[in-house]
């Protein structure tokens, strides 16, 4: 399997890393995945994928891997993962 493996410092509040989440929740539940929340961690399964993102103080993590198919759109997954970053854990 190919992997993804993402790690990115932010100065969100407690509460906004709980909105992070549920957002990112909802958008995995909408194309499909098994969303599972544990607190600061989502573990999330779909066809093709699965992975977990963590949200901790100070810090977001995510380690997802890519089944057969998906490998080949790997470089525009983790462009897109990095742009959605950037953009919502950026600092006010």
């Amino acid at each position: 399997m190919s992997k993804i493996e993402i790690s990115r410092h932010h100065q969100l509040s407690d509460q906004e890393r709980t909105a992070a989440l549920n957002d990112l929740a909802t958008f995995l539940q909408e194309i499909g995945a098994e969303v599972v929340n544990e607190g600061e961690r989502l573990s999330f399964s779909g066809r093709g994928y699965k992975g977990t993102v963590s949200v901790t103080a100070g810090l977001a993590e995510g380690f997802i891997s890519l089944g057969l198919l998906a490998r080949p759109f790997k470089g525009q997954l983790e462009k897109a993962i990095y742009e959605h970053l950037e953009a919502r854990l950026a600092a006010p």
